[in-house]
């Protein structure tokens, strides 16, 4: 396994805590219970538990990056209402018996610079909650999850006490604040408590690293010196080495990103375990923690690459944008784009409206809007990048088109590979091939003459390009979801091994040219307003366009199938076939040789068996090779 270690923050907080009894909870339950106590001047009640599992998942709350999406919080967005001070009271009394200390993990964002002034504090209380005394002030921290750790000293200190955690928005509008896997635990000895994340919401693709940030923290009151680490993942060999360089001092957090290999598809446990060196540990059960991984094969899985361009026909530098548009089409067949028109007679308001305010300047780029705003000459270094991050589901999409009415019906299907929250589907409509004339069709050109260099052809026409010389390609004629997505497209929380289905309705403009038109199903992420895959297809796609000059017809059917699916093939001359189906996860889950087959044939496929989901089947014909989605739907 690789080894690598990043000193992150080394926090040192003095102080020591007191408790009668350990306290620890993770935030897995849906209702605070009546130990837990509350004072607030919001009118929202205070702090809320934010938990996809409840039954009320729509407005779950305040989102916070990876982890399983279970834990407290309070925001003033849900209500807008004074959170001054909203206090939310540790259950238990606690007595001067023994030293201890307080771990917890938060997510903090913050306004820009905490203009708001909002903060964060660990309170203890000597006269049963009346008066509050600080502990532990926390500033914003950015979009992470970190750990605070912090205590109190109690040789001085008569009578029970009782510990708080009280978030402020200083009178403003602050961005609020999330914590999770807090305990309240003796001082005692070498005390390791050890916390991970995955700060992330995709896969990781196989032969990749999934970078993992882990938090240990020294609860005792004796300093550690070296520790011994142990790696534990499924379907790999355990390891254990010793580190003798890390110091951990009494009350301070030691923090290191460690690169977790990936060497096959699947869903994984990685287990680390982190012990004192010559030391005792008087609480074991908290040196361990686990996370779940989802591993895909990146040679295998469905995934397409969205690039949106900002252009208008008025923009003399726009030509760039089409050019590079054509050679990323031409040049990698995941790639699809969408030319998003701005002042000219190929406008989409909603679409336009979005784009023009995402960009500082035309012609601008987006690649998965993840990768924003930059010039279109550095399409493909940015799609590369996009290529990199694997989808948390592999999409489908299913047409039914009325060439009559021109009624469009598009289901977007997804397969989804980890639990993902506040995700949409969406629908995009583009044309090639678009020519017109009259005003605002021709195509201002800045290349004209050659002064500013070679630009695919258009240093050689002139400016205005004339509308009679101009195919405008790509072109945005429908977002149908709207520039975010769809509301309700999806669960709130869409979990590992769901597929869902959305369908979207809309009628085909008399002035598009049907065989012009591409069809685009999309997941995108309201939580971070990017795109997390994207699957196209032509509106009067036939799906034989990639099937060997000797098949005559390729069909599955039914398609979604529960029990038994049939592929027809209509074949000219005799050839070998078999095929191959792949889970999303690249794995294999059947295969079969037909041997030499001629003719019109149905060849069935049972499949009463297998797993609800999305698979791949790769058929083999002759010496050819084409696939085609299938759905096993369920039962």
């Amino acid at each position: 396994m690789k080894k690598l270690y990043t000193l992150l923050s080394l926090l040192v907080t003095t102080g020591l805590l007191v408790a009668q009894t350990t306290y620890t909870t993770s935030f897995d339950f849906t209702t605070f219970s009546s130990e837990w106590q509350q004072e607030t001047l919001a009118s929202d009640g205070g702090w809320s538990l934010f938990n996809p599992f409840a039954s009320n998942v729509v407005d779950a709350g305040f989102p916070a990056p990876g982890g399983d999406w279970q834990y407290a919080y309070t925001a003033d967005g849900m209500c807008s209402c004074d959170k001054s001070n909203d206090l939310l009271i540790i259950p238990g009394t606690y007595t001067a018996d023994k030293n201890w200390t307080v771990v917890f993990e938060y997510y903090f964002p913050g306004t820009s610079n905490n203009v708001s002034g909002e903060h964060v504090a660990v309170l203890y209380s000597t006269n049963g909650g009346s008066t509050w005394a600080s502990l532990l002030q926390l500033d914003p921290t950015g979009k992470a999850w970190q750990t605070a750790v912090t205590g109190l000293k109690t040789a001085n200190i008569q009578g029970d006490i009782k510990f708080a955690i009280r978030y402020s928005d200083n009178g403003g509008q602050g961005t609020g604040v999330a914590i999770d896997n807090l305990s309240l635990v003796p001082t005692d000895g070498a005390n390791v408590h050890v916390t991970g994340k995955i700060q992330s919401d995709t896969p990781v693709f196989v032969g990749n690293d999934v970078m993992v940030q882990v938090t240990v923290s020294n609860l005792g009151d004796e300093d550690i010196y070296g520790v011994e680490l142990g790696i534990n993942m499924e379907g790999q060999t355990p390891y254990t080495e010793e580190i003798e360089e890390i110091e951990i001092p009494s009350m301070t957090t030691f923090e290191f990103e460690y690169p977790v290999s990936i060497d096959a598809a699947g869903l994984g446990t990685f287990s680390m375990t982190i012990n004192p060196l010559g030391a005792t540990d008087p609480m074991t059960d908290d040196n361990v923690f686990d996370v779940l991984i989802a591993s895909v094969d990146g040679n295998s899985i469905q995934h397409g690459i969205l690039a949106e361009e900002a252009t208008g026909t008025w923009c003399g530098w726009c030509p760039r944008g089409a050019v590079f548009m054509d050679l990323m089409t031409e040049k990698y067949d995941d790639f699809i784009g969408v030319a998003v028109h701005n002042g000219d007679p190929m406008v989409n308001t909603i679409y336009d409206s979005w784009m023009a305010g995402s960009v500082g300047g035309y012609p601008s780029a987006h690649v998965q809007r993840k990768f924003k705003d930059f010039n279109p000459s550095d399409l493909e270094e940015n799609y590369l990048l996009a290529k990199n991050i694997a989808p948390p589901a592999e999409l489908s999409l299913d047409i039914e088109y009325d060439e009559v009415t021109r009624m469009l019906n598009a289901t977007v299907t997804g397969n989804f590979l980890m639990n993902v929250i506040s995700h949409r589907f969406n629908l995009i409509l583009t044309e090639d091939g678009v020519t017109g004339t009259g005003p605002g069709w021709s195509q201002s050109n800045y290349y004209a003459g050659g002064g500013q260099g070679p630009m695919g052809g258009y240093e050689s026409l002139p400016n205005p390009v004339p509308a009679s010389m101009m195919v405008y390609d790509h072109v945005g004629r429908a977002i149908v979801g709207g520039a975010n997505g769809a509301a309700g497209s999806l669960p709130f929380l869409t979990k590992t091994g769901e597929m869902h289905s959305y369908t979207f309705s809309t009628e085909v403009d008399m002035d598009w040219d049907p065989e012009n038109i591409h069809v685009i199903g999309v997941l995108h992420n309201d939580q971070s307003k990017s795109i997390a895959n994207v699957v196209s297809t032509s509106l009067l796609s036939s799906g034989s366009s990639d099937l060997p000059a000797f098949v005559n017809k390729l069909a599955l059917f039914p398609n979604p199938a529960t029990t038994e699916a049939f592929l027809r093939l209509q074949l000219q001359q005799a050839q070998p076939v078999s095929i191959q189906i792949n889970d999303v996860l690249g794995q294999v889950v059947a295969s079969r040789d037909y041997g030499i087959q001629t003719g019109d044939q149905v060849l069935p496929i049972l499949i009463q068996d297998w797993p609800a989901g999305m698979y791949q089947m790769m058929i083999t014909i002759g010496t050819e090779t084409v696939s085609r989605p299938l759905v096993v739907g369920s039962r």
